[in-house]
C-alpha cells in the first residue's frame, strides 16, 4: 500500500498565508524524504479559515524544484472552473518540470460560491467536467486538436508542451457523491474518496458501485487506484495523541459548520464532532493503533493509498506535524509494506 500526504492550508486569524505555505512546503519536502509517495493539494476559494490555496499548481511547481521523488498532485482541481485547455497546459509544465510526476486530480466541487465567484453557473458543473476533462486529455494525446463542444471549443490547436508522462499524468477523480462512483467506473480513472464528507457507509456503497461499472465498462481493475482520505496523528501515547489532534480537528469542524450555508455537501459532515471523528473516521493513537484502525480501512475499502491528513484543521506546529509524520514512516508504514 502506499502512502501520500494532504494539504489544503486552512489560515487562521493570527496566521499569515507566508506562513502557512513555509510549513506546508517544509513538511512536503520531509514527506520526500521520509518515503511517503504522494503529495495532495487542493483548490478552495474565498474563506481563508478553511484554505488560502486556490492556485495548488503553483505550488506543486514550486515543490518540483524542492523534492527528489515525491509524486505531486491536486486533490483536487476544480476543473469547471477553468478553461481545461488552460489546466493541461499548466499540468504537462509541472510534469516537464518535475520530471513525470505530475498527477491530475480533478473534481466538479459543491460549494455554490465557489461557483458565483468563477461567474459559472453551478447547474453546468457536471456537463464542464465530463467536456472538460475528454477535451484535456484529448489536448494531450493529439498533436493537432479539432474539438467542438457544448463548451469548449479548439480549431488548430497543438498543445505545447506534451507531459512527460505518456499518454498523459495518471488521472484520479474525487467522488463525493453517490452519482459520482459510476461516472468514475465508466471513464476508467483512479478514485479518491473522503469518508469524512460521504461517512464510512457511503464510501463502502459507492465503492462497490465504482467497481462495478469498471467491470460492466470493460476497464481492468489492476489499472486503477483507490485512494481514501484519513485524518492521521500519531502520539507516543494513546492520551497524547488524541488530546494532541483535538484542537486542529475541532477548529476544521468549525470552519465546516460555519461554512455550511455556502456549501452543498453533506448534511452530516456538519455534524460530526471530534469523538465521532476519533472513533470512526481517522486513524490516531501509538503506531499500533494506527495500524489496526488502517487495517480497518483496508478491509473495509480495498485501497491503493491512504492519503494522510496530519493537520486537518491546520492549528498543529511545523514541529508537532513532523513528528507525527515521522513516527507513521517509521512505526506504520513497514507494516503494509513489508507484508503485513
Amino acid at each position: 500500500m502506499e502512502f501520500g500526504v494532504f494539504y489544503q492550508i486552512p489560515c487562521g486569524e493570527d496566521q499569515t498565508p507566508a506562513g502557512r505555505y513555509a510549513d506546508a512546503m517544509a513538511q512536503v519536502q520531509l514527506a520526500d524524504q521520509l518515503g511517503y509517495d504522494m503529495a495532495w493539494l487542493a483548490e478552495l476559494h474565498f474563506a481563508r479559515q478553511f484554505s488560502v490555496m486556490p492556485a495548488p499548481l503553483l505550488m506543486a511547481s514550486a515543490l518540483s524544484q524542492t523534492t527528489e521523488r515525491i509524486m505531486l498532485g491536486t486533490a483536487v482541481n476544480l476543473l469547471p472552473l477553468h478553461h481545461p485547455l488552460r489546466i493541461a497546459e499548466e499540468v504537462a509544465t509541472l510534469d516537464v518540470l518535475s520530471g513525470g510526476r505530475a498527477v491530475f486530480g480533478i473534481g466538479r466541487g459543491s460549494n455554490p460560491n465557489h461557483y458565483r465567484g468563477y461567474g459559472i453557473p453551478i447547474e453546468e458543473r457536471n456537463d464542464r467536467f465530463v467536456e472538460g476533462l475528454d477535451l484535456a486529455l484529448k489536448a494531450w494525446t493529439e498533436d493537432e486538436l479539432d474539438y467542438h463542444g457544448q463548451f469548449y471549443h479548439a480549431e488548430g490547436i497543438r498543445l505545447e508542451p506534451k507531459p512527460i508522462q505518456r499518454p498523459y499524468p495518471p488521472v484520479y477523480i474525487a467522488s463525493n457523491g453517490a452519482d459520482t462512483f459510476p461516472l468514475v467506473g465508466s471513464l476508467g480513472h483512479s478514485i479518491l474518496v473522503t469518508p469524512l464528507i460521504i461517512t464510512v457507509q457511503g464510501v463502502s456503497d459507492g465503492l462497490a458501485a465504482y467497481r462495478e461499472t469498471l467491470a460492466e465498462h470493460g476497464h481492468d481493475e489492476s489499472k486503477v487506484k483507490v485512494v481514501v482520505n484519513v485524518p492521521v496523528y500519531v502520539g507516543e501515547t494513546a492520551e497524547a495523541a488524541k488530546a494532541g489532534f483535538a484542537p486542529t480537528v475541532n477548529n476544521y469542524l468549525g470552519t465546516l459548520r460555519g461554512m455550511q450555508n455556502n456549501s452543498r455537501g453533506s448534511g452530516r459532515a456538519f455534524q460530526i464532532e471530534y469523538e465521532d471523528l476519533y472513533n470512526e473516521l481517522g486513524a490516531i493513537g501509538t503506531p499500533e493503533q494506527v495500524i489496526e484502525r488502517l487495517e480497518g480501512f483496508r478491509e473495509r475499502y480495498n485501497p491503493q493509498e491512504i492519503m494522510c491528513w496530519f493537520n486537518i484543521g491546520g492549528m498543529l506546529s511545523n514541529e508537532e506535524v513532523g513528528r507525527s509524520m515521522r513516527l507513521f514512516a517509521e512505526e506504520v508504514m513497514p507494516h503494509f509494506r513489508n507484508g503485513g
